[in-house]
């Protein structure tokens, strides 16, 4: 099985798990010695720590590189690799810290794109030293601005460091903002 089809699946129904990640109040636990509770800090506090002091890797793997494929049309994202996810919609999994080239093709009848929203780094992450940021978002150059029909575009970026979150993915194009299938993407950082 290729990597890609070990770390790239689609789902719709992951949004409930999404929904119990991003309740930072449930999973902190106050503040400590080492640091202060992750629900205490303002989501635009001044961030002047490290990010691999801030957010310790979970599960010890980082650094990989991945190349994912996915097709936007007007109802939703698909996968489109050539191998076992291919079909299977809306989850996307990687790594923290890895290389991401992402191809995304418009099958659709209006311009879409891609982009990734920021989530609360709570549940993972429930005490943070002085200087983190309660927020992780995906970098900037991680979004895909509308694309034509039948057009594509591929972009090289690094995801975040904090991980064992899921970040929110949808389509950059201001018209897609109440369809359903094109605002449920979620992405797994493990």
């Amino acid at each position: 099985m290729s990597r890609l089809a070990k770390s790239v699946g689609f789902c719709a129904a992951c949004g409930l798990v999404a929904t119990a990640l991003l309740d930072c109040s449930s999973s902190s636990t106050g503040a400590s010695s080492s640091g202060v509770a992750c629900s205490s800090i303002s989501p635009d506090a001044a961030t002047t720590t490290d990010p691999d002091t801030c957010y310790p890797d979970n599960d010890g793997i980082n650094n990989e590189t991945y190349t994912i494929e996915i097709a936007v049309n007007d109802t939703g994202f698909t996968s489109t690799g050539g191998d076992d996810d291919a079909g299977a919609k809306n989850i996307i999994a990687t790594q923290n810290d890895s290389q991401v080239t992402l191809k995304l093709v418009n099958n659709g009848t209006k311009p879409h794109g891609f982009k990734v929203g920021c989530v609360s780094v709570c549940s993972s992450y429930p005490t943070l030293p002085a200087g983190c940021s309660p927020m992780a978002c995906f970098p900037s150059n991680s979004t895909i601005a509308p694309i034509m029909p039948g057009a594509s575009a591929t972009i090289t970026f690094d995801t975040p460091t904090p991980d064992g979150l899921i970040y929110p993915f949808s389509s950059s194009a201001p018209d897609d903002g109440n369809v359903p299938g094109l605002n449920q993407g979620q992405w797994s950082l493990m």
